[in-house]
Order: structure tokens, then sequence, then C-alpha cells
């Protein structure tokens, strides 16, 4: 590795490169000038491991090193005004070791010292969960495949894989396939019986469900949906002055009591059930917002993975088909600062809660509302009505095909990532837009709607350019088992991460870097540890209100209130 030492490469000194001169000096993002004098106050630590240690082609731990770099530099500034004598001048600094952790920090949560993986923990989500999505034949829908033409095929079963297989023809259970590769010949099998045009077109405008054809690089920016989103930032902001609605101060808070984060006694409602959305909503918990998530007991959501993505936040059951549970969601909205929405496209719309009802009980009320939202695809083009998830666009982005280019040449096949990378990095740059406009919400009032999508940050990770050959095969030396195939998920691959994480890069574990809560998951007074924050402050002390909680926990209504 001596000719990558030799170039003073670091991940800190590209993260530096990234956030300074990329995300600060990006015109399409108008990052306030506050945000820049505050960027001469952060900084990178130096006691990280310098040299890239994640298995991966693309700039994963630098990009997120410079995300949480930008977030928290937003941060600081808004501390800054709101905290004036205590927060004003402080230092942040960022940790590149607990921002790559970030990335899959769900497969490193303990539960009363039981690991994610422990059956235990899985048996206390499932109470109301009646899919089955864990076995191998309902989750290995999920999951790259050939197809007739000679292309591949990312399919997705999402919360429910029955309407894939049905639209495969095939039948929604299998309780006599136990072996993984039995599972993935089967349906390998049938997809290869069908071209992977027919199955984009039949999954996304017929069945309704996710799936795309893994393109590469190049092949997307040159579809209509590459093109159409190709000149859009990473993230939208859009404000509506008209409305007449004037500042909104900042909530007031106790000073003898606060921790001094920036978004102390900010009320978010928080609509999302996959990754990227409940990231958006947790970092927001963390920087000291009131997260109210809202849930529905009777659906499928995203297993044990909801016992990290739920830190810092109550969860209310309320069923939106229901004149009951749109009232209670009436109510919570009718008090919030943030609605935050992280389902298909069109979906809150259909429902009676989208941007342009929940702008109107803004106007009603005198205060303004910031709707984020978030999607696959982004907010124009062709395909923006579309269902997606981190994986379907780290295959139709050209991710996959950088993962397998990395590991053989010619590559033969597209490989998955073995991260959920650009789903918990687009959960960074939500919670950047949200504070972005609750700064302008706070210094001009007005309506504001913000916009990200896992395409723009895979279109962003790509445009930073891939990792030097030396530093490929260094990590591919450091990796060797992480040679993945095409019909290698996200589960089969992370287990090779989990196992091989200690002995490739044990500096990133210490247990500095992991923080602690109560939980309650079922079990009194349980302690959960999890990966800490990427940034630490001078003053300002990050952490959440509350542990992670199980579904329907709470009542749909803001703490405090009767």
């Amino acid at each position: 590795m001596g000719d990558q030492e030799d170039d003073g490469y670091s991940i800190q000194a590209e993260a530096s490169r990234i956030f300074h001169d990329v995300l600060l000096t990006d015109p399409r993002l108008n990052i306030p000038p506050a945000v820049v004098a505050a960027a001469a106050r952060t900084r990178f630590d130096a006691s990280a491991a310098r040299r890239p240690f994640l298995p991966a082609p693309v700039k994963c731990s630098e990009s997120s090193t410079a995300l949480w770099a930008l977030l928290a530099t937003f941060g600081n500034a808004i501390a800054a005004e709101r905290f004036p004598g205590v927060a004003d001048g402080q230092e942040v600094v960022i940790n590149s070791d607990v921002a790559s952790l970030f990335l899959f920090s769900f497969l490193l949560l303990r539960v009363g010292s039981r690991p994610i993986s422990d059956p235990e923990l899985a048996r206390r989500y499932a109470v109301n969960d009646t899919t089955n999505q864990m076995v191998p034949w309902r989750r290995l829908v999920t999951n790259v495949y050939p197809t007739r033409d000679g292309r591949w095929f990312h399919l997705h079963g999402g919360l429910d894989s029955s309407p894939c297989l049905r639209m495969l023809g095939l039948p929604t259970h299998r309780d006599d396939v136990v072996d993984e590769m039995v599972a993935i010949d089967a349906l390998s099998a049938r997809v290869r019986q069908f071209d992977a045009d027919w199955l984009d077109v039949e999954a996304n405008e017929h069945w309704r469900q996710a799936g795309g054809i893994c393109l590469t690089p190049e092949e997307y920016r040159a579809s209509p949906q590459g093109r159409a989103v190709a000149d859009d930032p990473l993230y939208l902001l859009e404000e509506f002055p008209d409305a007449g609605l004037p500042p909104v101060p900042w909530p007031a808070v106790d000073p003898a009591t606060t921790a001094y984060r920036p978004l102390e006694g900010v009320k978010l409602v928080d609509l999302t059930r996959a990754i990227a959305g409940p990231t958006i909503a947790k970092l927001a918990a963390l920087f000291g917002a009131t997260v109210v998530r809202v849930s529905n007991t009777a659906l499928p959501d995203l297993g044990v993975v909801l016992f990290e993505s739920n830190l810092g936040k109550r969860d209310a059951h309320a069923d939106l088909k229901t004149e009951a549970g749109r009232a209670a969601l009436r109510r919570l909205v009718e008090g919030a600062d943030v609605v935050l929405d992280g389902y298909r496209p069109g979906v809150l719309e259909r429902l009676g809660f989208g941007p342009a009802w929940v702008h109107e009980v803004a106007r009603r009320r005198g205060r303004g509302i910031v709707y984020a939202r978030e999607n696959c695809y982004g907010w124009k083009g062709p395909w923006r009505h579309r269902s997606g998830w981190q994986q379907i666009s780290d295959a139709m982005t050209g991710i996959a095909w950088l993962f397998s280019r990395m590991w053989a040449d010619p590559a033969p096949e597209p490989v998955m990532p073995f991260l959920p990378n650009s789903d918990f990095q687009t959960g960074i740059v939500g919670c950047v837009a949200i504070m972005h406009a609750l700064d302008a919400r706070a210094r001009r009032g007005g309506n504001y709607l913000v916009s990200a999508s896992l395409n723009q940050l895979n279109g962003f990770l790509i445009a930073l350019g891939a990792q030097s050959p030396a530093v490929q095969r260094d990590l591919r030396e450091r990796w060797p088992a992480m040679r993945s195939r095409h019909y290698d998920d996200l589960h089969r691959q992370m287990r090779v991460l989990s196992r091989d994480l200690p002995k490739v890069a044990p500096q990133v574990l210490r247990p500095s870097y992991f923080a602690s809560a109560k939980a309650d998951l079922g079990v009194p007074d349980e302690e959960m540890v999890f990966v800490g924050p990427a940034a630490t402050y001078e003053k300002t002390k990050l952490g959440y209100d509350v542990g992670s909680c199980l579904r329907g926990t709470h009542e749909a209504r803001w703490p405090g209130e009767e």
C-alpha cells in the first residue's frame, strides 16, 4: 500500500476537499453565509483511520464524513443563533471512523447485550408481522438476476414479496426451500425467461412493485430519467413566501437544562417506512427535535432494523384509512414544524396529507411548515412516480457495475454493495435540507418544500470519482471474502462484513464510538448500545431524549399535550 501512502491521500483530506470545495461552493444549494462562515470551525479528527478500509470502489467513507461535516456545520450555525454566549464560536470535530460505521449502524446495534442478529429480537418485532419476509424464498426475491436478453434485473420484494412472486408466476410461499442457493437457482431460472425491458415495465407500471435494470453509470446518465435530474443538486429547497407567513422564532427552551442542540423544541412528524426516511428523522432527533413517528401496526415494516431507526422517536399507531387515524394525524400536523414524507410518491396526496394540504394548514394557523420528502428516482423525469429502494437506486445508477469492476476486469455481472450506503447518506442529506429550510423559516417566514432522493445521492457519489487503483487493490487484498456474485444480496454480504471487520479494521470498533440509552423494546429498563454521533461539539451535546421503541408504543400526540 506504499504508493497510496506516498501520495498523501487520506479519508480526512478528501472529506475536507468535498466539504469545502464541492458542497459549500455548490451554487445550487445556496448554503447560507452563516454556515459558510461556521465551516472555519469544523475540523476532522486526525486520530481516525487515514486510509480507506471499506471494500468499496466509491468514496463511501469520504462522502459520509463530508456530509456529516455539512450537517454539523449547519447545526453549529443554528446553535450559535439560538444560544449566544454559549454555543457561538464553538468548534465541531468530525470523526470519519464513526461516519463510516454510520453507514451500517443497524448491524452493530445491541439490545440488552443481544446483537441485532439474535432471533429473540426478531421474534419481538414479528408480533404484528405476518409476511415472513426473512425466509430464503421470500427474502431472495430482492436480488439481481440475469434476463433472457443478456441483461441484469434487480427485483425487489419490498416489505411483502407476494406481489412480485405472483408477477413471476411463482408460489408466494415455499416452506420446503430452506437453502439459499436453492431459492436463488429457482428464482434465477424464472427471471431468465423474460426480457429486462418487459420486467421493468411489468413490475413498475402494472404491478407497482419496485424493480430496475442494472445500468452502467454511462447508461444511466443517458437515460430519460438520468437526463431529467442531471442538473439537480443533492437536495431541492422551494420557498413559498407568498403565503404571507411571518418569520417563526426558534422554540423557547430552558437554558439551564438544554444541551444546546440546534433543533431543540422543533416538532417533526415522521411518515416513513424505509431506511433513508427514518434516518432523516433519527438524525433530527439526535440534533434535538421531538419526533413522533406515525406507523400502522397492521402493515409490514422494517423488521429489527426498526430498533435502530426508531432511536430518539415516539411511535404512534394510526390507520390513515380510518377517520380516527386521519384525525390523529391532522392533530399532529397542526402542531408540527416539519412533516417528513418517505412514502411512495403520491401516496400521502391520495390520502389527503400531501404538501398542498399541509402548507394550507400552516397558512390557516399563521406559522409556516417545512414539508420534507424523500424518494428513489428524484422529483422529475418519467420514473419519478415509481417505488424504489436503496438496491434499485444502486442498480440503475451504475453503482452495482462499479462494485463489480473493482473485483473483476472485465466485469461479467453487476454486484450489489455490501452496505446500504445510499440510504444512510440520503438520510444525512435530508436532515441538512430540513435544517436549511427551518433556518430560512426563522429568518424570512413562509412555507417550504424540501426534496431529496437516493439517485441524487448516488449521482453525487459517482461524480466524486472512484478510489485510485492502488486503494482498490489494497482493499481487494484486505477483503478477499467480499468477492461477491450477482446473487449475493445485502444479507449474505453483511455476514462477511460482520465477520471480517474486526480483523480488517479493528480500530473502528473503539468503545468510545458507541453510545447507550434505555430502550422500550419489550423488556423494562433494557439497555441498547448503538453507534454514536460522528460530530462532537465543544458545548452542544448531541444525543437522544428517548431510546428506541416498538411500533404503536405511544399516543398520537405531542409530549406535554393532554
